[in-house]
């Protein structure tokens, strides 16, 4: 079962607050190679990944450690994609928005969620490509296939309207 946005959001951020609190003592980290976010791996993450700012305001990124241990290419893009996220300003617009929409803030995001999705995808993919990743962006490319004409999360586009969209950045130059 898929948690909403906001759910996850504020489970990852209740423990990213804990850990900035106890000054690194909490969540294992990772290396990310693509950008330099710290990046916390979570073994019972309910999504693969996800951007968010910590209770500093600085930015932060949380994957799963499952993914990264079974599948180290789609982890790969995983983290190239998150990272995307912070690069394109996704998240911090978020995080500033949420104070002036009122109590009901997915509702005004949620049209956004499926562009800055494929967006984030093809920076990503454009990330990987110049670092000659390309299993990486297969990887992702098969993972996207098997949602087929299903959302890949809440408000998300379907897997093979991001499939779609990782072939089409991989062609450009």
């Amino acid at each position: 079962m898929r948690l909403s946005i906001l759910t996850l959001a504020a489970a990852v951020a209740l423990e990213l607050n804990w850990d900035a609190a106890h000054a690194g003592r909490g969540l294992p980290t990772t290396d990310n190679p693509y950008c330099d976010v710290t990046t916390y791996t979570l073994r019972d993450l309910p999504e693969q990944a996800m951007s968010t700012l910590d209770s500093s305001g600085r930015p932060v990124i949380v994957v799963s450690s499952t993914v990264l241990e079974q599948s180290p290419a789609y982890g790969r893009f995983l983290m190239a994609h998150e990272c995307c996220h912070h690069t394109l300003g996704h998240v911090q617009r978020f995080h500033e928005g949420f104070g002036h929409l009122g109590p009901q803030p997915f509702f005004y995001i949620a049209p956004q969620l499926k562009q800055m999705e494929l967006d984030a995808d093809c920076c990503a993919v454009k990330l990987l490509k110049s670092l000659h990743e390309t299993d990486s962006i297969e990887a992702a490319k098969q993972v996207m296939l098997g949602f087929g004409t299903s959302p890949t999360g809440a408000y998300y586009p379907t897997g093979t309207e991001r499939a779609d969209n990782i072939d089409n950045c991989a062609a450009q130059n």
